[in-house]
């Protein structure tokens, strides 16, 4: 005879369930302890979650849980513990490494929180948080230099940390700026120093202008903009004003430099000649930066400077162009600019509203290949291309284009100075960008 009479106060055995069924209560415990901590109640959640761990003793969910909320309550011991487990239960799982460095470097242990980072670094490399904690590791571990390559190694890569956002989660934001607080005098220092070397050289004092572009650089002061279409991604200096166009009749070098468009067309015709469309070393050079700046693939460019640095291939094929090119007061900041080019607009393509680097610097489009209904607009104005002449204008504003023609536009595009900035401000302008770049290079590889 079968006794179905429960036994009063009889504990419930895992044995005693289907595997179907464990699974089925340990989904619906999970389900209620992650509404648990939306509502905020973690304290519940704890105690659902080790109910999870009572029927699934190796849920990796429910031990990391348990282990990062003793970690916050200061049970630093259970916690390590927890994550002991956790890890044997999931070794290749990045983030549990990084919370055990966490609880080694909350409990002082500062030689084993560095090997944890480590193997969270080895197991995913690209993570920024797992090299912000690293930082903060070494720092404790009075390795000061190895913590500002650790931090330097962060923001590079992920950029955005470098601003330190309010949206960031409150612990990522705080070691951001803990990152940035440690790098930013070193660049301040810099940055002062190339002020010093300026002023030194010429023997006067810069401007209070000057003054004010470097508290925007450095980050203690807003850029104030005079117009809402100015914008510039990179560089902001105060008190040139805010001009979109200028007139070609304000350059001193114009006719010389125009008067050389028929030999610079030719150069240009000529290229496809002597490499072919396939082997030009620059056609359609960086793709990803120039969607960057305009979002569309149909600006196709051939450079013979990118980013201050000359294309010695294309410039040894275009001497004509090469020697005009010296008219122009082209503008220097080491890997920003000059850029200059050969653009194309295909037939039919727009290309979107956009803002370029600065307005340090101006644009000039000399119009090679001209059809008609091609236009540039700037700012709130429209103007359009013509062969042989040169348009103008402030690089920071919102510009746009679009060729409506029947054939594609061809224009030498190049980057020269705002004619507002004085030698000795184009000479900090291009100390303080060396300073960045040579920054950059150190701390973000």
């Amino acid at each position: 005879m079968i006794d179905n009479q429960e036994t009063p106060n009889q504990p419930w055995r895992i044995e005693d369930f289907p595997p179907a069924e464990l699974s089925d209560q340990v989904a619906t415990l999970g389900t209620g302890a992650d509404a648990l901590v939306q509502q905020g109640r973690l304290a519940e959640a704890e105690t659902v979650y080790r109910r999870i761990l009572e029927v699934a003793p190796h849920n990796v969910r429910a031990l990391t849980f348990i282990a990062m909320r003793a970690f916050d309550t200061g049970r630093y011991e259970e916690s390590a513990a927890l994550l002991q487990q956790t890890i044997r239960q999931d070794p290749n799982r990045s983030t549990l490494h990084r919370n055990m460095a966490f609880v080694r470097l909350a409990q002082g242990l500062y030689g084993k929180a560095l090997e944890s980072i480590d193997r969270a670094i080895a197991l995913n490399p690209d993570s920024a948080l797992n090299y912000l904690h690293r930082g903060v590791i070494l720092e404790n571990l009075g390795r000061e230099a190895d913590s500002l390559e650790s931090y330097g190694r962060a923001l590079a890569r992920d950029p955005t940390l470098r601003l330190a956002l309010p949206s960031l989660p409150p612990r990522v934001r705080a070691l951001a700026q803990r990152a940035i607080g440690r790098l930013a005098p070193i660049l301040h220092a810099r940055i002062d120093a190339a002020w010093h070397e300026v002023e030194s050289a010429h023997g006067t004092p810069l401007p209070e202008r000057a003054r004010h572009f470097v508290e925007i650089l450095k980050g203690i002061k807003p850029p104030a903009y005079e117009d809402p279409h100015q914008r510039p991604r990179f560089l902001f200096y105060p008190g040139l004003g805010a001009r979109a166009w200028f007139e070609r009749g304000e350059f001193g070098w114009i006719r010389a430099f125009e008067s050389a468009h028929s030999a610079i067309r030719s150069e240009f015709e000529a290229l496809d000649d002597t490499f072919g469309q396939s082997e030009l070393p620059a056609r359609s050079a960086h793709p990803e930066h120039a969607r960057g700046q305009t979002g569309s693939p149909d600006w196709n460019r051939v450079h013979l400077y990118q980013s201050g640095f000359p294309a010695p291939r294309i410039l040894h094929c275009c001497p004509e162009t090469f020697a005009a090119l010296k008219h122009l007061p082209l503008a220097q900041g080491r890997d920003h600019f000059p850029d200059v080019t050969f653009s194309t607009l295909r037939s039919g393509a727009r290309l979107p509203a956009h803002h370029g680097q600065s307005n340090v610097k101006l644009t000039l489009h000399l119009g090679l290949v001209v059809p008609e209904a091609s236009s540039l607009t700037v700012g709130r104005e429209t103007r359009h291309w013509r062969k042989g002449r040169a348009l103008i204008f402030d690089d920071s504003f919102e510009q746009s284009a679009c060729n409506e023609g029947p054939t594609a536009l061809t224009v030498l595009v190049a980057d020269i100075w705002n004619p507002a900035l004085t030698a000795i401000e184009q000479e900090l302008i291009e100390r303080v960008i060396d300073a960045q770049a040579r920054f950059a290079g150190e701390y973000f590889g």
